[in-house]
């Protein structure tokens, strides 16, 4: 965080962003620059390094930028007033010394009340001279300085300056992929007031400091240390509204992790597991190497006016489970646990110890968003195997009604499963398997992909009148005619009537051929699509 005086935006159509320091050109030359003033100066006076600062000024370098910088780097550094007499206490004897004389007009005076002093505090005059005004802060000396590269230096201060101006937001709201537990964690310590809701994402909305009526600063202080927690994680979005008070006007501001992590620099957050058990069954599960992909501590879920971070989650094309572990607690805690779990509508596996199971707790089972296991010290994998897969089938059969009743009418040439089904919320199978059991008119279903008529049949003119030159043509070269029209040949090559002649095991020497023809009822089929 920085003073206020030191924040430096640019405003833009109703939005606001800082004026980030990249790690290039002349941000790297002050910041090199002061580091090295820093580190060449332990043992002199703050006053000496406050010089670097107002040359670094006088070349014409932004002075926002160089006295953050300084700044940065005095929170790095640890001043000490080295004289041996305390500063303030000579102070009160010289200002006492001096009433009972009168005020100094001259030299030859002020030199008379200093020996006075000196010799009733035995110091020489030299010492008092020296010691007079030692803890003012241009006068205290470097005693220690902690080390720090230039880029790094630029990542603390795009920090700071974002920390700065949350200081005016009158509402935070922020996603992230992981590190929910620290976040919440650590908002929960600051005090902040926050709503969490789902769209896409999970959403965290936190009121700002700027939409409260007192404690202003304190609270933009609270919001400024919550930042550093939501952007260690590896994906995330934050957006706000700034009172912009020069102007009373408000401002859109948005970071967003694909775009803003190199200017503050990535985190690797190292996963961690609250107990043994957890971490004992996380190994065993990811060891089977299954279709499901297991996250620790994956989005909070919503239950009731409460947010629940759960230990795991279990997610496949389209399919998401959640598991939370109760280990070794006590049963009123249990019973709380439960409590909250039952208001959440996500369907959640309850890991317990049987050694706590009680009658209030069996009687859940019935619910339908809730799942009870019971367990001793191990943590079994084949009854999570079955509710997954049940899950799973479950899951599938809706996506695939839901597909059945959906009215959708193709226009572009190609079209991917993937894509298709990530606009429609269900999973690639499904897709393959409603379009492989209704084809589109005028289409035709290949392996991950359902392509129009025309654009195959514009394809293989292009390659007829390859081949009739020499009556084969190079796969390579055919591989790369397909590409640049966004087809894959080795899935439509026996759909366009072609066959791959090998000589060899080298790809670069196969060349494709038409296939033989096949005479039917009369008719000469050359080709599936046309």
């Amino acid at each position: 965080m920085l003073p206020s005086n030191l924040l430096s935006v640019w405003k833009r159509k109703g939005t606001i962003q800082p004026r980030f320091a990249r790690s290039s050109g002349d941000n790297l030359i002050v910041a090199k620059t002061l580091i090295q003033a820093y580190n060449q100066n332990i043992g002199k006076k703050k006053i000496v390094l406050k010089r670097v600062v107002k040359e670094l000024e006088d070349e014409g370098y932004d002075f926002h930028l160089v006295r953050a910088l300084s700044i940065l780097l005095d929170r790095r550094s640890i001043f000490r007033c080295t004289s041996q007499t305390n500063p303030h206490e000579l102070r009160q004897k010289l200002f006492q010394e001096t009433g009972k004389t009168g005020p100094t007009t001259d030299l030859e005076q002020r030199k008379i009340i200093i020996e006075k002093v000196s010799s009733e505090m035995k110091i020489s005059p030299e010492e008092i001279e020296d010691s007079i005004y030692a803890d003012l802060e241009s006068e205290l000396t470097l005693k220690h300085f902690y080390p720090i590269i230039p880029q790094e230096l630029l990542e603390k201060y795009n920090l700071s300056i974002t920390q700065t101006l949350l200081f005016d937001s009158t509402e935070l709201k922020f996603t992230v992929s992981s590190n929910w537990q620290k976040i919440f964690y650590k908002a929960k310590r600051l005090g902040l007031i926050y709503d969490a809701y789902k769209l896409n994402d999970f959403w965290i909305k936190v009121d700002g400091p700027a939409s409260l009526f007192k404690l202003t600063r304190r609270y933009g202080t609270a919001i400024a240390k919550l930042l550093p927690y939501i952007i260690a994680s590896p994906k995330w979005t934050v957006m706000a509204k700034i009172l912009w008070k020069f102007n009373n006007t408000i401002y859109d501001f948005k970071l967003e992790s694909w775009k803003h992590i190199p200017l503050f620099g990535s985190q690797q957050i190292t996963e961690t597991f609250d107990s043994l058990v957890e971490e004992d069954f996380a190994n065993r599960f990811q060891a089977l190497n299954s279709s499901w992909q297991l996250k620790r501590e994956p989005e909070p879920v919503i239950a009731g006016q409460h947010v629940i971070i759960p230990d795991f989650s279990f997610e496949r094309e389209g399919t998401k489970l959640y598991m939370e572990v109760v280990g070794f607690w006590t049963r009123e805690y249990l019973l709380r646990k439960v409590a909250k779990l039952k208001r959440t509508e996500e369907r959640i596996l309850v890991a317990v110890d049987e050694n706590l199971a009680c009658e209030r707790i069996a009687k859940l089972e019935k619910r339908q968003s809730l799942t009870l296991l019971y367990f001793r010290k191990r943590i079994p994998l084949p009854p999570i195997l079955r509710y997954l897969q049940d899950a799973y089938k479950e899951v599938h059969a809706k996506q695939l009604e839901l597909l059945k009743d959906l009215n959708v009418t193709f226009t572009e040439p190609i079209i991917k499963f993937d894509e298709f089904a990530a606009r429609t919320g269900v999973s690639a199978d499904v897709v393959r398997a409603i379009i492989a059991e209704k084809t589109p008119k005028n289409y035709v279903v290949l392996p991950n992909t359902i392509v129009r008529k025309d654009k195959l049949q514009q394809i293989k003119k292009h390659l007829d009148r390859e081949i009739e030159k020499k009556g084969k043509f190079p796969l390579i070269d055919a591989i790369e005619i397909a590409q640049k029209e966004g087809i894959d040949l080795t899935s439509a090559i026996e759909t366009l009537g072609y066959k791959v002649v090998w000589h060899g095991i080298n790809a670069e020497k196969a060349e494709i051929v038409k296939s033989q023809t096949k005479k039917c009822n009369n008719r000469t089929s050359e080709s599936k699509f046309v």
